[in-house]
């Protein structure tokens, strides 16, 4: 059966007016047009709505009988129209995000700072995790895109380099024996502190030391960089993490900076489903993202290289 919410109303309208012109200029079509239109639906419906003659209109019986369940059909189609509208103007304020934490603490801050200021007030969802996870996410649709290190080996994904970071060390402050500029194989017998095996840095540095014959032991391996820097400042070891995550550690007192000149590089890009598009102000977070890794590009050109 293939009725319309338009001959519903066309019939309504009829129904209560009972008069062929009246209706068929509020529809805005002339009086066989709305004619053919009732002889539509009751050839659809297979019974008679109306009596005609050349002097009156009236309802059948059956015609009676259908006024309720038109109008109770026409009225849930406008409610689920509104509920629709609703939703799309929801989805059109809500966006949501998945990174690593320290791409979430440098970069996502002015990403969604921008994103205010576009679309009012608008909702995020922001999830930060580890790589793993922050990929899980995005391939269970429970977030937007993500911003992720090294490309995720899935079919279904696609990965856009956004910037590189190079991997530091932070030393407490006493340690005057670790050198400003240092090398990989001094670290070899260091204290080291790293990320848990679920962590892509800790992945960076293992890949790193295999590739000069050393096995990578580290001292403790502690979730969050935060933890860690707790040990570093009581002496206990030494952390190597990209700049990006010791970036809010390198206010604190009591530890310093040194570069690792031949030190990993990270990759961090977006990562985005291929088959699906974006809403306007999740395609417009992917340009801020964008824009705040330039930002940062320009602000630590020693730290943090272009793609």
């Amino acid at each position: 059966m293939n009725v319309t919410p338009r001959q519903l109303r066309i019939f309504l309208a009829l129904a209560e007016s009972l008069n062929f012109s009246r209706t068929a200029e509020k529809f805005f079509v002339t009086q066989p047009s709305l004619s053919k239109a009732v002889k539509d639906l009751e050839d659809e419906l297979g019974i008679t709505l109306f009596e005609r003659s050349t002097r009156s209109v009236r309802l059948t019986a059956a015609g009676g009988r259908l006024t309720a369940i038109a109008r109770r059909v026409v009225g849930e189609f406008d409610s689920g129209i509104e509920r629709l509208h609703s939703q799309a103007e929801h989805e059109f304020h809500q966006v949501a995000i998945a990174a690593l934490p320290s791409v979430a603490n440098s970069l996502l801050p002015a990403v969604c700072a921008r994103l205010e200021e576009k679309f009012g007030n608008p909702k995020f969802t922001i999830y930060d995790g580890t790589n793993a996870s922050t990929i899980q996410r995005l391939l269970t649709y429970q977030v937007d895109f993500a911003l992720a290190s090294a490309a995720p080996s899935h079919a279904e994904l696609e990965y856009e380099e956004i910037l590189r970071d190079r991997f530091v060390l932070l030393a407490p402050e006493t340690w005057k024996h670790v050198k400003a500029k240092t090398r990989m194989e001094d670290l070899v017998n260091l204290p080291l502190i790293s990320g848990t095996d679920a962590s892509t840095a800790k992945e960076y540095v293992k890949a790193a030391m295999l590739q000069r014959g050393v096995v990578f032991e580290p001292k403790l391996a502690l979730d969050q960089v935060g933890t860690a820097a707790g040990f570093v400042r009581e002496g206990l070891g030494i952390i190597v993490q990209p700049y990006l995550g010791i970036l809010p550690l390198l206010g604190l007192k009591g530890m310093r900076m040194c570069r690792i000149i031949d030190g990993p590089i990270r990759s961090v890009g977006i990562v985005r489903r291929k088959a699906s598009s974006l809403s306007a102000i999740a395609e417009q977070g992917v340009v801020e993202a964008r824009e705040a890794a330039q930002k940062l590009i320009r602000q630590f050109p020693a730290w943090i290289l272009s793609p």
